[in-house]
């Protein structure tokens, strides 16, 4: 993190209005820029843009690990105690052990020598050993941490703190400006595109925040989604905007901490949360994780929602997502009335002597062919999946990382439920009309069989069924209004 003195632009619109808003921009705020917005804020919003960079400013100075005189750097380098951090490096560090644990290891802070590696790498051009690398992370995840004392430098230890540090500082940044105008009725605070959102910004409005296409992050595209937030944070984190480029490979600035090396083919993400370090936290660790794991996670913390879009381009949508995005103005939620359908679908028992549980898909699509909602996934071994073409070719052809990311182990013969809420693979819901629901099994030793059961979202209420031949057995779609 850097922060270079660039001038401050605030434009206090229409400021003949005192109830106007005053919007504040500038350059190199954390090594990028810094926009805020204050509404309500009377005489005293001017003032809670200056504490937001003060305190951001504090913060650098105790966090960066490109200053060497932060108090970070001076712990990493073995020259001040545990018990001697200022209070918030070692509230930092104590969550990034947190998030470690939460996230068994796919989130972690102890990654700065291994960072520094690769940088060097990329300035000399030249890949380093990778088996050097995997033990030197996995000896780091094994390091016993001192509560007191210094760090041993022998030892490898460094922290970087980058995956919680902008979140952190963007909710003390938001306490600090709130006190300088208690009268404010909104705040927003975005650094680089991570954001803390408070009240807001006018009488019984939410804020609106457009959400980046991860693929084609440009400034002139549209989002792949539109939210509505209230007292919320955001943070987004991915892998194509910055790397090391060594060769002709680029490579993703985001390290698997048991490997040491780059993560390849993952996944970006969008998380929302009620606060900025939980946001960015997972953003980060979402990357990193298998996507049904990613997922899994989310929705176990309280108030926090994910987009988990894949290295193909295909999104994922965590449980509390779709009540985030912001609807058309003409008419509420399409089919908010239509019943959600749930699909019983079978495996059946077959006599075989070299019997293997199916590879199994179950997905929507529209009466076009075009894919909706992935609905599940059976079988984790990509050498199999491509044995289901039909759903290979919507969605693991190009992304075999993200079709694994999302599958599950095969199961046993049997009867199973899921439900499908009327969304698409982003969340957002779909209109009435005719749908396809796409069922492909394949097993090993055995056949495979394709089954398309057609049905209406919205109206229609009766159930439908169909019978597979061998592979796949009773499959019931019905709706249910509960």
């Amino acid at each position: 993190m850097t922060l270079r003195g660039m001038g401050l632009w605030l434009a206090l619109a229409g400021a003949a209005h005192a109830g106007a808003p005053v919007h504040a921009q500038r350059e190199g705020v954390l090594g990028t820029s810094f926009e805020m917005q204050v509404a309500g804020g009377g005489p005293r919003a001017a003032r809670a843009v200056e504490a937001a960079l003060d305190e951001i400013a504090r913060l650098e100075r105790q966090l960066s690990t490109w200053r060497a005189d932060s108090a970070l750097s001076a712990y990493n380098d073995g020259a001040l105690a545990a018990e001697r951090l200022p209070a918030d490096v070692a509230e930092v560090l104590a969550r990034c052990e947190r998030w470690r644990g939460e996230t068994q290891g796919a989130f972690s802070c102890r990654l700065g020598a291994l960072a520094a590696q690769w940088r060097q790498a990329d300035a000399d051009d030249r890949l380093p050993e990778r088996l050097p690398l995997r033990r030197q992370a996995r000896a780091l995840a094994a390091l016993s941490v001192p509560a007191r004392g210094r760090l041993d430098p022998a030892l490898g230890l460094r922290f970087d703190v980058d995956g919680i540090a902008k979140g952190y500082i963007l909710d003390r940044a938001l306490a600090r400006a709130r006190r300088a105008a208690p009268a404010a009725t909104g705040i927003r605070i975005d650094i680089g595109g991570d954001a803390v959102y408070w009240g807001r910004p006018d009488e019984g409005a939410d804020w609106r925040v457009d959400v980046a296409d991860p693929k084609r992050p440009l400034d002139n595209r549209p989002g792949i989604a539109r939210l509505r937030l209230h007292s919320q944070a955001i943070a987004a984190s991915g892998h194509h905007s910055r790397g090391y480029d060594i060769g002709r490979r680029h490579l993703s600035h985001i390290l698997d901490p048991q490997e040491g090396w780059p993560v390849a083919y993952a996944p970006a993400a969008t998380v929302v949360a009620p606060d900025a370090a939980t946001a960015d936290a997972l953003a980060t660790a979402l990357t990193v994780m298998p996507i049904r794991d990613g997922l899994a996670l989310v929705d176990r913390i309280d108030g926090a929602a994910a987009l988990i879009v894949s290295d193909a381009g295909i999104p994922f949508a965590s449980a509390r997502w779709p009540a985030l995005l912001a609807l058309p103005a003409d008419g509420g939620e399409p089919g908010a009335d239509a019943p959600q359908v749930l699909v019983e679908y079978e495996i059946p028992a077959v006599e075989a002597t070299r019997y293997r549980q199916p590879y199994l898909a179950l997905w929507v699509e529209d009466e076009a062919g075009r894919p909706v909602r992935q609905l599940h996934v059976l079988g984790d071994r990509a050498r199999w999946l491509g044995e289901l073409p039909r759903w290979w070719r919507h969605y693991g052809r190009n992304d075999p990382a993200g079709a694994l990311g999302i599958a599950r182990p095969t199961r046993a013969p049997g009867r199973y439920t899921l439900a499908w809420d009327g969304r698409d693979d982003r969340g957002a819901p779909m209109p009435a009309g005719r749908y396809v629901l796409r069922v492909e099994a394949a097993r090993e030793h055995g056949g495979h069989e394709d089954l398309a059961l057609s049905f209406a979202l919205g109206g229609a209420t009766e159930p439908r069924q169909d019978q597979g031949r061998r592979e796949i057995g009773r499959v019931v779609l019905r709706y249910d209004k509960t």
